[in-house]
């Protein structure tokens, strides 16, 4: 009896850590500064935005969306934005969507400046008239405070990290960290 006590409990510690090893393994390795929700947090949904066509940017159906707040007015959002455009050249055949959701006033303001920074049309650019998407963002758990800020979306739309503040997107760990997690969605 006393085997089979301490066998069964050998036998249970070893699955239980194998389950455990499994789940850090599927887990993407983040980088400094980026908050991982487990499980994802569903971004609000009754709030949207729009392109300069007056087009609804739908934030769900990539397999990755990386939402970025930014404002012209914003020198690290100015700073960080090629960094963006970068990574969505790197990963953007593998179903990575960059999205740039300005707080300006108007789509206007928006294209000239981007046109003067001759940054081309690689990313989605949306208004975020009024501010409303990022305070939808603001609740405890997603941590929108200032600009910049970036929520990184799953499929459903679901927010599975954050970033408050100026990074750079194209560096080696943010780059790891998003192709193991498209690695997870099957990309």
């Amino acid at each position: 009896m006393f085997k089979t006590f301490w066998g069964g409990v050998v036998a249970f510690c070893t699955t239980a850590l194998l389950v455990l090893t499994a789940s850090c393994a599927a887990t993407a390795q983040g980088f400094d500064g980026l908050e991982q929700l487990d499980p994802p947090v569903m971004r609000p949904a009754d709030v949207d935005m729009r392109n300069n066509e007056g087009v609804l940017i739908a934030l769900e159906g990539a397999p990755v969306t990386v939402l970025n707040f930014w404002a012209t007015w914003c020198a690290p959002c100015v700073a960080e934005l090629p960094t963006l455009l970068a990574l969505d050249a790197a990963l953007e055949d593998r179903g990575l969507r960059v999205v740039a959701a300005s707080l300006d006033r108007s789509h206007a303001q928006i294209e000239s400046f981007w046109q003067q920074q001759g940054w081309g049309d690689g990313l989605e650019i949306g208004l975020d008239e009024k501010g409303a998407l990022f305070r939808a963002f603001g609740q405890a758990d997603l941590g929108a405070r200032g600009v910049p800020y970036t929520a990184i979306l799953n499929a459903d739309g679901a927010v599975i990290s954050w970033f408050a503040g100026e990074t750079d997107w194209a560096s080696a760990a943010v780059l790891g960290y998003f192709d193991s997690v498209l690695s997870a969605a099957g990309r």
